[in-house]
Protein backbone atom coordinates (compact mmCIF):
# COMPACT_ATOMS: atom_id res chain seq x y z
CA UNK A 1 0.00 0.00 0.00
CA UNK A 2 1.52 3.29 -1.00
CA UNK A 3 1.34 6.55 1.14
CA UNK A 4 -1.44 8.19 -0.98
CA UNK A 5 -3.77 5.20 -0.59
CA UNK A 6 -2.98 5.16 3.40
CA UNK A 7 -3.44 8.23 3.60
CA UNK A 8 -6.45 8.18 2.08
CA UNK A 9 -8.07 5.56 4.32
CA UNK A 10 -7.12 7.38 7.19
CA UNK A 11 -8.99 10.36 5.88
CA UNK A 12 -11.94 8.76 5.08
CA UNK A 13 -11.82 6.84 8.48
CA UNK A 14 -11.81 10.27 10.30
CA UNK A 15 -14.56 11.65 7.92
CA UNK A 16 -16.56 8.73 9.24
CA UNK A 17 -15.90 9.59 12.52
CA UNK A 18 -17.06 13.23 12.17
CA UNK A 19 -20.26 12.24 10.64
CA UNK A 20 -21.10 9.30 13.50
CA UNK A 21 -20.44 11.77 15.77
CA UNK A 22 -22.38 14.60 14.26
CA UNK A 23 -25.44 12.91 13.88
CA UNK A 24 -25.20 11.78 17.94
CA UNK A 25 -24.26 15.37 18.27
CA UNK A 26 -27.82 16.33 16.22
CA UNK A 27 -30.09 13.42 17.56
CA UNK A 28 -29.06 14.06 20.91
CA UNK A 29 -30.25 18.10 20.75
CA UNK A 30 -33.17 16.81 18.68
CA UNK A 31 -34.20 14.55 21.67
CA UNK A 32 -33.81 17.10 23.97
CA UNK A 33 -36.30 19.64 21.69
CA UNK A 34 -38.55 16.44 21.94
CA UNK A 35 -38.43 15.92 25.30
CA UNK A 36 -38.75 19.90 26.57
CA UNK A 37 -41.92 19.70 23.97
CA UNK A 38 -43.25 17.06 25.96
CA UNK A 39 -42.71 18.85 28.69
CA UNK A 40 -45.02 21.87 28.02
CA UNK A 41 -47.62 20.07 26.59
CA UNK A 42 -48.20 17.71 29.83
CA UNK A 43 -47.82 20.97 31.78
CA UNK A 44 -50.51 22.74 29.77
CA UNK A 45 -53.11 19.36 29.84
CA UNK A 46 -51.98 19.45 33.81
CA UNK A 47 -53.08 22.63 34.08
CA UNK A 48 -55.97 22.49 31.81
CA UNK A 49 -57.29 19.95 33.86
CA UNK A 50 -57.27 21.72 37.32
CA UNK A 51 -59.20 24.93 35.62
CA UNK A 52 -61.28 25.28 32.74
CA UNK A 53 -62.44 29.04 33.70
CA UNK A 54 -58.64 30.43 33.45
CA UNK A 55 -56.16 30.82 30.62
CA UNK A 56 -54.27 27.76 29.70
CA UNK A 57 -50.29 27.71 29.35
CA UNK A 58 -47.43 25.98 28.07
CA UNK A 59 -44.58 26.12 30.71
CA UNK A 60 -40.90 25.21 30.74
CA UNK A 61 -40.67 22.89 33.40
CA UNK A 62 -36.80 21.91 34.66
CA UNK A 63 -36.68 19.37 37.64
CA UNK A 64 -34.51 18.69 40.53
CA UNK A 65 -31.18 17.52 39.20
CA UNK A 66 -30.59 14.27 40.39
CA UNK A 67 -32.93 13.60 42.99
CA UNK A 68 -36.57 14.49 43.78
CA UNK A 69 -37.64 18.51 44.42
CA UNK A 70 -38.21 19.48 47.66
CA UNK A 71 -38.66 23.04 46.86
CA UNK A 72 -40.14 24.45 43.70
CA UNK A 73 -39.38 28.58 41.99
CA UNK A 74 -41.97 29.63 39.70
CA UNK A 75 -40.65 32.55 37.96
CA UNK A 76 -43.24 34.49 35.49
CA UNK A 77 -41.28 36.09 32.74
CA UNK A 78 -41.86 40.17 31.15
CA UNK A 79 -43.95 41.09 28.23
CA UNK A 80 -43.00 40.16 25.15
CA UNK A 81 -40.26 37.10 26.50
CA UNK A 82 -41.12 33.64 27.04
CA UNK A 83 -40.22 31.08 30.11
CA UNK A 84 -37.19 29.97 28.00
CA UNK A 85 -36.22 33.66 28.43
CA UNK A 86 -35.39 32.96 32.09
CA UNK A 87 -34.56 28.97 32.06
CA UNK A 88 -30.92 30.23 32.46
CA UNK A 89 -31.50 30.88 36.29
CA UNK A 90 -31.20 27.14 37.43
CA UNK A 91 -27.77 27.03 36.15
CA UNK A 92 -27.02 30.25 37.86
CA UNK A 93 -28.15 29.27 40.90
CA UNK A 94 -26.62 25.53 40.69
CA UNK A 95 -23.00 27.85 39.99
CA UNK A 96 -23.29 30.22 42.80
CA UNK A 97 -23.07 26.41 45.06
CA UNK A 98 -25.14 27.99 47.42
CA UNK A 99 -28.19 26.49 47.76
CA UNK A 100 -28.43 22.56 48.26
CA UNK A 101 -32.15 22.27 48.41
CA UNK A 102 -33.12 20.16 45.22
CA UNK A 103 -35.61 22.77 43.28
CA UNK A 104 -38.30 22.30 40.94
CA UNK A 105 -38.31 25.04 38.40
CA UNK A 106 -41.26 26.18 36.42
CA UNK A 107 -41.25 29.01 33.45
CA UNK A 108 -44.93 29.46 32.67
CA UNK A 109 -45.13 31.22 28.86
CA UNK A 110 -48.07 33.72 28.59
CA UNK A 111 -50.79 33.04 25.84
CA UNK A 112 -50.17 35.44 22.75
CA UNK A 113 -52.84 38.26 23.10
CA UNK A 114 -53.70 41.52 21.24
CA UNK A 115 -51.70 44.52 23.04
CA UNK A 116 -52.72 47.99 22.82
CA UNK A 117 -50.10 49.85 22.82
CA UNK A 118 -48.34 47.79 19.88
CA UNK A 119 -51.63 48.66 17.56
CA UNK A 120 -53.25 45.96 18.96
CA UNK A 121 -50.09 43.51 17.76
CA UNK A 122 -50.10 40.15 19.01
CA UNK A 123 -47.09 39.24 21.50
CA UNK A 124 -46.38 37.00 24.58
CA UNK A 125 -48.46 38.99 27.48
CA UNK A 126 -50.12 38.43 31.14
CA UNK A 127 -52.44 41.35 30.42
CA UNK A 128 -53.02 43.95 28.19
CA UNK A 129 -51.16 47.14 28.58
CA UNK A 130 -53.36 50.77 27.31
CA UNK A 131 -50.47 53.21 28.30
CA UNK A 132 -46.91 52.40 29.32
CA UNK A 133 -45.30 53.29 32.79
CA UNK A 134 -48.93 55.15 33.51
CA UNK A 135 -50.72 53.79 37.18
CA UNK A 136 -53.37 56.02 36.25
CA UNK A 137 -53.93 54.59 32.95
CA UNK A 138 -57.09 51.78 31.77
CA UNK A 139 -56.17 48.59 33.06
CA UNK A 140 -56.85 45.63 31.68
CA UNK A 141 -58.30 44.05 34.87
CA UNK A 142 -59.97 40.60 33.68
CA UNK A 143 -56.53 39.40 32.36
CA UNK A 144 -54.08 40.41 35.05
CA UNK A 145 -56.40 38.43 37.64
CA UNK A 146 -56.29 35.73 34.98
CA UNK A 147 -52.73 35.52 34.74
CA UNK A 148 -52.71 35.63 39.06
CA UNK A 149 -55.20 32.31 38.75
CA UNK A 150 -52.55 30.54 36.61
CA UNK A 151 -49.92 31.64 38.82
CA UNK A 152 -52.14 30.12 41.97
CA UNK A 153 -52.84 26.77 39.62
CA UNK A 154 -49.45 26.25 39.05
CA UNK A 155 -48.21 26.24 43.27
CA UNK A 156 -51.33 24.19 43.55
CA UNK A 157 -49.66 21.64 40.71
CA UNK A 158 -46.61 22.11 42.87
CA UNK A 159 -47.98 20.92 46.17
CA UNK A 160 -50.66 18.56 45.01
CA UNK A 161 -49.01 16.11 42.07
CA UNK A 162 -44.98 17.21 43.59
CA UNK A 163 -45.97 16.78 46.77
CA UNK A 164 -43.55 20.38 47.76
CA UNK A 165 -44.86 21.72 51.22
CA UNK A 166 -45.84 25.09 50.39
CA UNK A 167 -43.38 26.59 52.84
CA UNK A 168 -40.99 25.82 50.28
CA UNK A 169 -42.59 27.52 46.91
CA UNK A 170 -41.12 31.05 45.74
CA UNK A 171 -43.20 32.07 43.34
CA UNK A 172 -41.49 35.72 41.24
CA UNK A 173 -41.33 37.26 38.06
CA UNK A 174 -39.61 39.81 36.14
CA UNK A 175 -41.85 43.01 34.77
CA UNK A 176 -45.30 41.89 34.13
CA UNK A 177 -44.19 38.89 35.66
CA UNK A 178 -43.22 40.64 38.97
CA UNK A 179 -46.52 42.31 38.62
CA UNK A 180 -48.13 39.18 38.63
CA UNK A 181 -46.33 37.58 41.36
CA UNK A 182 -47.22 40.37 43.99
CA UNK A 183 -50.64 40.02 43.41
CA UNK A 184 -50.91 36.54 43.19
CA UNK A 185 -49.13 36.83 46.75
CA UNK A 186 -51.54 39.01 48.07
CA UNK A 187 -54.61 37.47 47.12
CA UNK A 188 -53.96 33.65 47.44
CA UNK A 189 -55.50 31.95 50.39
CA UNK A 190 -51.82 29.14 50.92
CA UNK A 191 -49.21 30.78 52.56
CA UNK A 192 -46.30 30.19 50.71
CA UNK A 193 -42.08 30.39 51.47
CA UNK A 194 -41.79 33.95 49.45
CA UNK A 195 -41.92 36.31 46.25
CA UNK A 196 -39.31 37.79 44.22
CA UNK A 197 -40.21 41.08 42.08
CA UNK A 198 -37.89 42.74 39.79
CA UNK A 199 -38.81 45.74 37.98
CA UNK A 200 -42.31 45.01 39.24
CA UNK A 201 -44.98 47.23 39.78
CA UNK A 202 -48.72 47.51 40.88
CA UNK A 203 -51.48 49.33 39.16
CA UNK A 204 -54.65 47.65 40.46
CA UNK A 205 -53.92 49.01 44.12
CA UNK A 206 -57.89 49.12 44.44
CA UNK A 207 -58.81 45.90 42.99
CA UNK A 208 -55.52 44.12 44.51
CA UNK A 209 -56.90 45.50 48.40
CA UNK A 210 -60.25 44.42 47.97
CA UNK A 211 -59.35 40.75 47.17
CA UNK A 212 -56.77 40.96 49.75
CA UNK A 213 -56.28 37.52 51.97
CA UNK A 214 -53.65 37.38 55.23
CA UNK A 215 -52.51 34.34 54.46
CA UNK A 216 -49.28 36.17 53.18
CA UNK A 217 -48.56 39.18 55.43
CA UNK A 218 -45.40 37.66 56.74
CA UNK A 219 -43.88 36.05 53.90
CA UNK A 220 -40.53 37.35 52.86
CA UNK A 221 -40.67 39.60 49.70
CA UNK A 222 -37.65 40.72 47.79
CA UNK A 223 -37.95 43.65 45.29
CA UNK A 224 -35.83 45.18 43.29
CA UNK A 225 -35.84 47.86 40.55
CA UNK A 226 -32.93 49.59 39.01
CA UNK A 227 -33.00 53.69 39.32
CA UNK A 228 -32.53 54.12 35.25
CA UNK A 229 -35.47 51.83 34.51
CA UNK A 230 -37.15 53.41 31.26
CA UNK A 231 -39.80 51.07 31.26
CA UNK A 232 -41.10 50.85 34.58
CA UNK A 233 -39.86 54.40 36.56
CA UNK A 234 -38.12 53.33 39.26
CA UNK A 235 -40.14 55.62 41.73
CA UNK A 236 -43.40 53.37 40.50
CA UNK A 237 -41.27 50.39 41.61
CA UNK A 238 -40.64 51.98 44.98
CA UNK A 239 -44.65 53.33 45.70
CA UNK A 240 -45.25 49.66 44.95
CA UNK A 241 -43.25 48.67 48.17
CA UNK A 242 -44.62 51.18 49.82
CA UNK A 243 -48.19 50.64 49.03
CA UNK A 244 -47.86 46.58 50.08
CA UNK A 245 -46.52 47.71 53.19
CA UNK A 246 -49.26 49.55 53.87
CA UNK A 247 -51.50 46.99 52.90
CA UNK A 248 -49.59 44.75 56.15
CA UNK A 249 -46.55 43.33 54.40
CA UNK A 250 -44.21 43.12 57.30
CA UNK A 251 -40.94 41.41 55.57
CA UNK A 252 -40.97 43.24 52.11
CA UNK A 253 -37.39 43.93 51.38
CA UNK A 254 -37.09 46.76 48.59
CA UNK A 255 -33.37 46.60 46.84
CA UNK A 256 -32.62 49.53 44.63
CA UNK A 257 -29.74 49.18 41.52
CA UNK A 258 -28.18 52.52 40.93
CA UNK A 259 -27.82 53.13 36.72
CA UNK A 260 -29.77 50.04 36.04
CA UNK A 261 -32.05 49.67 32.86
CA UNK A 262 -35.24 47.54 32.63
CA UNK A 263 -32.92 44.34 33.83
CA UNK A 264 -31.80 42.24 36.12
CA UNK A 265 -27.62 42.91 37.13
CA UNK A 266 -25.58 41.13 38.54
CA UNK A 267 -25.46 42.22 41.73
CA UNK A 268 -29.26 42.03 41.68
CA UNK A 269 -29.38 38.35 40.97
CA UNK A 270 -26.65 37.46 43.20
CA UNK A 271 -29.36 39.46 46.43
CA UNK A 272 -31.66 37.40 44.74
CA UNK A 273 -30.19 33.89 45.23
CA UNK A 274 -29.67 34.95 48.99
CA UNK A 275 -33.09 35.53 49.21
CA UNK A 276 -34.16 31.90 47.85
CA UNK A 277 -31.42 30.08 49.91
CA UNK A 278 -32.58 31.77 53.38
CA UNK A 279 -36.05 31.17 52.52
CA UNK A 280 -35.22 27.70 51.87
CA UNK A 281 -32.57 26.90 54.27
CA UNK A 282 -33.00 28.95 57.03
Amino acid sequence: MNAFNLINQTWSRAFLILIISLLAVLFSIKNNQSQVLIEQQQEKDSINQQSQETMSVSAIRIPANGSQGKAALIFVHGLGDSGQGWSWLPQLIAQSKLITTPINYVFPNAPEIPITINNGYRMPAWFDIYELGNPNAKQDIEGFFKSCDILKNLVKQQIEEFKIPPEKIIIGGFSQGAAISLATLATMETKIGGCVALSGFCALRKEVESKLSSANLDTPIFQGHGTADPVINYQYGKKTSEFFKELGFKNLDFQTYPGVQHSASDEELAAVIKFIKDVLEK
